[in-house]
């Protein structure tokens, strides 16, 4: 079938709108696109630069809408695999990285012999903190182009996340032998060093790159390597000098919300409590309008969650014994509760194995609620040979994803810190029999402070804006308590205060939970061979203190309509 109209666009028409468009002149592109558009609305070529003009100018939603219809219109599948891409990198752009890798997932498996899409899916899978399929990603464009810089650096990065730093370390040096000084690969062995514990050298590498490249982010992770103790520091120079420049206005918006996030975090150590307090919010305020997210619309669906996974609900379908070959531990809450802090004394433990956030279990549930939501009158319609097939399924597939990130089954215990898995509680209960719970919390108000403070890689939307962390604070909390409820045998309540007060009472109590032996090796931290690769792994190289309980109380003014809002949720303190 003919996809065009007839007659076909004025190639000098197009060539204008590309010539906009390389001059970056939207606004003329835009005029060009309404009037092709009105006399040539099905032409694919028509849609296709459309949908570019409206992706330059940031119009994501509208981007899309030409790019679909183009998809439609593609005369063969390397044009498919061409538009998909585009797809994928609006969805990226608004932080829909699902949606984003279903589409490069789609444009791969069009034009199989194109390394494009392979690097977008291996970045996007690493964005998504599924380093070992992003590996495979990335391999396979290396398979189809070995000089490629771009899938080198993504190998290499996901190498060191895998724990193969040896490996990883190597394929960052081979970019810069190809392309000396590349940003992204100097970015790389800076998180490398950081990993490492080698803070000086990630911190020297950071500011000669930050120097070079004024564009580049990287200033919130070279502001978290060290407290700023003076005025004089070299990396708040180099922050505040950047925004002089000419050129800074042109750079994109997240990298000017990256140097925000750094500054805040100079004024924070240098006591400036009101403008760093000041600044954060300016630039949590545009980071928030980057991406779209209901806060009703997750209050609703936890809700909906502790509806169906009642006691009865879950005593009637949970399988009583399995087959895996290991017992999960499942660390859960929400972020900068001290998680990272409790994986690394755990490592510690000859018992137990740290296998860091495992991603799966999130898709996994997805996934079988898709299923059982399309059976008629669910879920009395489900019996109980349907679901322990499928409950079966799911805790195979789970260890087959831990395999995949380590290369091989963990020991005889290991722990799981997805943070979200809170989630799932009642279907871990269903589907691990031998799994346990710790249900990591902390002070509310620090831990919202703390998150506020954080510029994350990707997800916890609600840490932006602090009304909507107070609602989503309360709807987690009310999940957690359900689950306490109906799931108390397999869940440990855990104080962050408490451990990092008496960590060695703390971990005595727990270990006794999870039916193992208190090590005194738990507490032996410097002893570790364990890479954290977490938001605070540099924090929990530094000795166990207590130095950040009751932060909060520095900006009591700006925090108090959200302590009003989790009042019922804050423990009671000795007055100051």
């Amino acid at each position: 079938m003919n996809t065009r109209r007839s007659p076909l666009p004025p190639s000098g028409d197009l060539e204008n709108l590309r010539t906009y468009l390389e001059a970056s002149d939207y606004t003329a592109a835009e005029t060009v696109v309404q009037d092709l558009l009105a006399r040539y609305p099905a032409d694919f070529e028509v849609l296709y630069l459309a949908g570019l003009t409206a992706s330059r100018r940031g119009l994501t939603e509208e981007a899309i809408g030409r790019f679909e219809r183009a998809l439609g219109r593609a005369p063969d599948r390397k044009a498919r695999s061409a538009i998909l891409q585009a797809i994928g990198k609006s969805h990226w752009a608004q932080l829909r990285l699902e949606l984003a890798e279903a589409a490069f997932a789609q444009a791969a498996e069009l034009a199989p012999d194109d390394p494009n899409p392979w690097i977008d899916l291996g970045a996007v899978r690493k964005s998504l903190g599924d380093s070992a399929h992003a590996l495979d990603s990335f391999t396979t464009a290396l398979a189809i182009d070995p000089d490629s810089v771009e899938a080198r650096i993504g190998l290499g990065v996901c190498e060191i996340d895998l724990g193969r730093v040896t490996e990883g370390r190597k394929s960052l040096e081979a970019v810069l032998a190809m392309a000396p000084g590349h940003p992204e690969a100097e970015t790389g062995l800076a998180l490398l060093d950081r990993t490492l514990g080698r803070l000086e050298e990630a911190e020297a590498r950071l500011l000669r790159l930050l120097e070079a490249h004024p564009e580049q982010m990287g200033a919130f992770g070279l502001a978290s390597l060290r407290t700023f103790e003076s005025e004089s520091d070299p990396r708040l120079r180099l922050f505040e000098e950047r925004q002089t420049k000419p050129e800074w206005m042109r750079v994109p918006g997240i990298v000017q919300i990256d140097l925000d996030y750094a500054l805040a975090k100079a004024d924070h150590d240098l006591g400036r409590y009101g403008p760093a307090f000041s600044r954060l919010t300016k630039a949590s305020q545009r980071r928030r309008e980057l991406f779209q997210f209901d806060i009703g619309r997750e209050e609703e669906r936890l809700e909906r969650i502790a509806a169906l996974f009642t006691r009865d609900f879950i005593e009637r379908y949970r399988l009583h014994q399995d087959d895996l070959p290991s017992r999960p531990v499942f660390i859960v809450g929400l972020p900068r509760s001290g998680s990272t802090l409790l994986e690394h004394l755990l490592a510690g433990h000859p018992g137990i194995t740290p296998a860091g956030e495992i991603l799966a279990l999130s898709r996994l549930a997805t996934d079988l609620s898709l299923s059982w939501g399309r059976l008629p009158g669910f879920p009395s319609a489900l019996t109980p040979g349907g679901a322990e097939n499928d409950l079966r399924t799911l805790a195979h597939r789970y260890f087959d994803s831990v395999r995949g990130s380590r290369g091989e089954v963990p020991g005889a215990v290991f722990t799981d810190k997805f943070l979200g898995n809170f989630q799932f509680v009642g279907l871990i209960r269903m589907a691990f029999p031998e799994a346990r719970v710790i249900h990591l919390q902390r002070h509310p108000l620090d831990q919202a402070l703390s998150a506020y403070r954080q510029l994350f890689t990707y997800g916890h939307p609600y840490t932006y804006d602090l009304a909507e962390f107070g609602r989503y604070y309360i709807a987690y909390r009310r999940l957690m308590t359900h689950w306490q409820a109906v799931t108390g045998e397999i869940l440990h309540e855990m104080s962050y205060e408490a451990l990092v007060a008496d960590p060695e009472a703390a971990l005595r109590t727990l270990l006794d939970f999870l039916n193992l032996p208190f090590d005194a090796a738990c507490l032996e931290t410097g002893t570790r061979t364990y890479l954290p690769r977490t938001a605070s792994a540099v924090q929990v190289r530094s000795p166990i203190h207590e130095d950040s309980v009751g932060a909060w109380k520095r900006y009591r003014e700006e925090l108090e309509p959200l302590r009003s809002a989790l009042a019922s949720w804050i423990p009671q303190e000795a007055p100051d």
